[in-house]
């Protein structure tokens, strides 16, 4: 029987670039896990990378593309000559690999160019908010298998600000699919709330409910399910979120720790809302200065500015 790797290479082989990020555009639309705004800017780099590798190099099909290839489109001075800062260089390496990554699982790609490509951290954090390329790439790499929905359920949660300390906990009767949240029970870290579900979270928990069975015991642990310790329970946590971030390629990022998906969705309430206050109920941290802390925001700014 012939192997899977020499199919696929088959499949793959001579695709041409602008046919497959044309493909991958429109299937990350399809998918609903990047928004509007970020699937502009993820296409408008898909496009240039493509015209960067065909003319600077004259790569025009997809198994011609290198680390090399990949390196210097994320290093690449802007038109004006201005080196990139990190923050664009980190975008250009995330659009890179959502390509391959969904190229891949499309069974038009093989491999990633960015693989070995390393960054400086974008902050001196020890945890930083994730961008929203890189949520868009973190859902996809939770949907590692059509049948298995642990690993995007634990993912949905975290965006909905669930901690690692607060995910083995929570069970089927604390969703409300119908208002898109969740009721997260708090920790010795953390206050009891109501998390938000993103469309894409809902879609995902609803899947990973009629997994469990349908209907599912409402008693029934939506992520964890064994019968461990409390220690145990919070490693499992960890590996289901850690596992998500590795497939991503962030598992080695210094500023990048499971509690960066909860960071990010406190940034985009200080963003939505420009009050503290509201950060500091939607992550269940009483404490101002932690939750401004979390979400990079500096402090000091703001009491200079009251």
């Amino acid at each position: 029987m012939r192997g899977p790797d020499v199919s696929e290479h088959r499949q793959h082989q001579g695709q041409f670039l602008p046919d497959v990020v044309g493909r991958v555009e429109r299937e990350l639309a399809a998918r609903g896990s990047v928004s509007v705004q970020s699937l502009g800017r993820i296409t408008e780099l898909l496009d240039r990378f493509g015209r960067f590798v065909k003319v600077g190099h004259g790569v025009a099909c997809l198994d011609e593309v290198t680390p090399e290839h990949a390196r210097a489109f994320v290093s690449a001075c802007s038109a004006d000559g201005a080196t990139p800062g990190l923050a664009t260089q980190h975008l250009r390496r995330s659009a890179i690999r959502l390509l391959f990554r969904v190229g891949r699982e499309l069974g038009l790609a093989s491999g990633d160019p960015t693989l070995d490509l390393r960054l400086p951290p974008r902050s001196l954090s020890t945890a930083r908010p994730l961008s929203d390329e890189e949520v868009a790439l973190c859902r996809t790499a939770a949907l590692h298998s059509l049948t298995s929905t642990r690993l995007a359920a634990a993912w949905a949660l975290a965006e909905a600000t669930v901690r690692t300390a607060e995910l083995s906990h929570l069970k089927v009767a604390d969703l409300e699919l119908d208002r898109a949240r969740v009721w997260i029970h708090g920790s010795p870290r953390t206050d009891a709330r109501w998390g938000r579900l993103s469309d894409w979270g809902r879609v995902q928990l609803d899947r990973r409910v009629s997994e469990l069975g349908h209907p599912a015991d409402p008693a029934t642990l939506l992520v964890y399910g064994g019968e461990g310790s409390a220690e145990s329970r919070h490693a499992s946590s960890c590996q289901a979120i850690g596992e998500t971030l590795r497939r991503a390629g962030l598992g080695t990022e210094p500023d990048v720790r499971p509690v960066s998906v909860a960071a990010r969705a406190g940034a985009c309430v200080y963003a939505d809302t420009g009050r503290i206050e509201a950060v500091t109920r939607a992550l269940g941290r009483p404490e101002l200065h932690a939750a401004a802390r979390l979400i990079g925001l500096d402090w000091r700014a703001i009491e200079g500015a009251t």
